[in-house]
């Protein structure tokens, strides 16, 4: 069992309070992606997972046994650096056969277990020609290869990935995606990876972990975040594109619910009105995404904006355009003349739409 638990997790950085209780479930051979912006903890908690740092309080257990007081390097963790930290002096196969040749486990390997446990790892990873070159003589997508190899050597409970494709091109980032996902199906080691790029998480992701400011905002299944975002963060945060979020206000129109969006009145459907009644304030946040939105000439629309930017993703053409202080999302599979500045009218549906409360952020499906 590598259960990873991290229970009631305090952390502070001179005066900075980055935890205060945090806690987190990895299920044993899942695969978590730890998501969110820069400075929100991820790497912070996967160094006190390693041993690298110490919480001020809270406990670290893997496989239920509390880890806390134990050295990184009998904890039984790989990790793998976001700079692949690998050693310039030493060979392919110097660098993998290198944990096992630390203090900490040297007694327990011979030269013939380390040459067979480095022959077996590198045709793993398929680099099993390469393990006579020193590792400047690599591209980038084979030194991850070799990280990756000298984190699993010595047989983990637990794999740690940090960025691990970020230096990598677009066209290497999606093939070390396919393989690192790959490698866990067949070994099944208990992972998290920690990212930024919530399309690499929803890639590769067993289970997502949002995390903002120190806080976990949802846990679940990539298409769990997808479908019913816990927060409007999350729903601006996770899909490709994320959900637009338009600032609107609860009201009625005669006797039916509606949502006035400047100078627009939409009527509610059942299960919209029914997640209505449950705000705390008027004011609340409409998710959606770029689907409900289509572009019509500005006398038509529900709403008018005004073009922002556009480019071409795939043969889509996305435009960004403008109303008030939100910025809405719509894709287009044909593609139009704009130009910045242009206006346009925006009918918007409802259906599957998203509530969240103005203030908390939190969804009123949830408050339902």
């Amino acid at each position: 069992m590598a259960e990873i638990r991290l229970r009631d997790i305090h952390k502070r950085f001179g005066r900075f309070q980055l935890f205060r209780g945090f806690s987190l479930g990895c299920p044993d051979h899942a695969y978590l992606c730890l998501l969110g912006p820069s400075g929100c903890g991820k790497t912070t908690l996967m160094r006190i997972i390693a041993g690298l740092a110490a919480p001020d309080a809270g406990d670290v257990l893997i496989g239920g046994r509390r880890v806390n007081d134990l050295l990184p390097a009998i904890r039984n963790v790989g990790l793998a650096f976001q700079n692949y930290a690998l050693y310039p002096h030493l060979s392919v196969a110097g660098n993998l056969a290198f944990p096992l040749r630390a203090p900490v486990r040297r007694a327990h390997y011979n030269e013939a277990d380390i040459r067979a446990a480095v022959k077996r790892i590198a045709a793993l990873l398929k680099i099993d020609s390469l393990l006579d070159r020193h590792v400047n003589q690599l591209s980038g997508g084979q030194q991850q290869r070799v990280a990756l190899g000298r984190a699993l050597i010595h047989d983990p409970q637990v794999l740690l990935l940090d960025e691990p494709v970020t230096h990598l091109d677009a066209r290497l980032r999606y093939e070390m995606r396919a393989e690192i996902k790959l490698l866990h199906d067949r070994i099944g080691t208990t992972t998290i990876h920690v990212t930024h790029d919530q399309r690499e998480a929803l890639a590769m992701g067993d289970l997502i972990a949002v995390m903002r400011e120190g806080e976990l905002e949802q846990i679940g299944t990539p298409l769990k975040l997808y479908d019913t975002p816990a927060t409007a963060f999350i729903a601006g945060f996770v899909g490709d594109p994320p959900m637009s979020l338009l600032h609107a206000r609860l009201a009625t129109d005669g006797s039916r619910p509606a949502l006035h969006i400047g100078a627009s009145s939409l009527p509610l459907a059942a299960e919209l009105s029914a997640q209505a009644r449950t705000a705390k304030s008027p004011d609340v946040l409409l998710g959606l995404r770029p689907q409900q939105v289509t572009l019509v000439e500005p006398e038509r629309g529900d709403v008018v904006a005004a073009v922002y930017s556009h480019e071409m993703v795939g043969r889509e053409q996305q435009l960004l355009v403008s109303m008030a202080a939100d910025t809405i999302r719509c894709r287009m599979k044909q593609p139009i003349q704009v130009v910045a500045g242009t206006k346009v009218g925006l009918n918007l549906s409802l259906v599957g739409a998203k509530l969240f409360d103005a203030i908390s952020g939190k969804s009123l499906a949830d408050l339902h």
